[in-house]
């Protein structure tokens, strides 16, 4: 029984160091791909990072489909004052993330 408490405590230490991988950053390929400028992309990236990570996790945006980001972030937005501006530029965002995905 011992022995199995200490295989296990290393197992479970390098289970809390796995981490979801972060939302990817814009760059050209995703402005270029989406057809939305770089510096909207960056601004909803910025939007998504500092705002919704108040109260969520920043989930990768190909994890929901874009129907129902086209529902949560008016919502959220709106939840949150984000104005329409910082709106579009975090749907944007959004839209290319999920275009970018592996």
């Amino acid at each position: 029984m011992k022995k199995d408490i200490w295989i296990m405590v290393p197992v479970l230490a390098l289970v809390g160091c796995v981490s979801t991988p972060a939302p990817p950053v814009p760059d050209e390929a995703m402005a270029a791909t989406s057809r939305v400028k770089l510096e909207t992309l960056a601004k909803g990236h910025e939007v998504y990072m500092s705002e919704c990570t108040r109260c969520h996790e920043a989930w990768m945006p190909a994890n929901i489909s874009s129907e129902d980001w086209h529902v949560v972030v008016p919502g959220m937005a709106w939840n949150a004052n984000i104005s329409a501006t910082d709106e579009e530029a975090l749907l944007a965002y959004i839209m290319a993330a999920r275009k970018a995905a592996p």
